[in-house]
């Protein structure tokens, strides 16, 4: 997704978590709550159980949706259930001379799963490579391997996690 529109696009879905995370922790919901504690006392201790509410771009030009929120409740062994988030930070790039951001375990290109670039450098789903049609943008001091730490170009590994900023990955800004 490029700059300008995933720019515009988080405040409402900022807007939109603490709407359904009102709705999941309301006196409303609490039948809800509890019949996800009863199939988790079903299922048994070995598994968890899990109601998730997905928030979805889709681009007709890429092959896969972007998922920009991703909330719910889970359970496991009978126990209250609790709220869980599982987005990704966003993360900036390069793709062919333009900027688009994602969310870091997705695909600049295709918008499909590419966790771990630093390790596996070629999107699965269509075969763009980091380094060649995708660079990271590193235009913080944040380190884009641990968000944690910092580097920068004239001390390009992390401080907290020791990874190394390859040149050819990246762009700096």
């Amino acid at each position: 997704m490029d700059r300008t529109h995933f720019e515009s696009a988080d405040p409402i879905v900022d807007q939109i978590a603490e709407m359904i995370e009102k709705l999941i922790n309301s006196e409303e919901q609490s039948d809800l709550r509890q019949a996800l504690t009863q199939l988790s006392e079903a299922v048994g201790s070995g598994y968890s159980v899990s109601l998730n509410v997905t928030i979805e771009v889709f681009d007709p030009e890429r092959g896969h949706a972007l998922p920009l929120l991703t909330t719910g409740l889970s359970t496991s062994k009978g126990q209250p259930s609790y709220i869980t988030w599982g987005d990704s930070s966003p993360q900036r790039y390069v793709v062919n001379g333009e900027i688009q951001v994602v969310p870091h375990d997705r695909c600049p290109k295709c918008h499909g799963d590419w966790d771990f670039k630093f390790k596996h450098t070629t999107c699965s789903g269509c075969g763009a490579m980091l380094g060649k049609e995708v660079k990271v943008l590193l235009d913080t001091d944040v380190c884009p391997h641990c968000e944690n730490g910092h580097v920068s170009m004239s001390v390009p590994q992390c401080d907290e996690c020791g990874y190394r900023v390859d040149p050819a990955q990246t762009v700096w800004g």
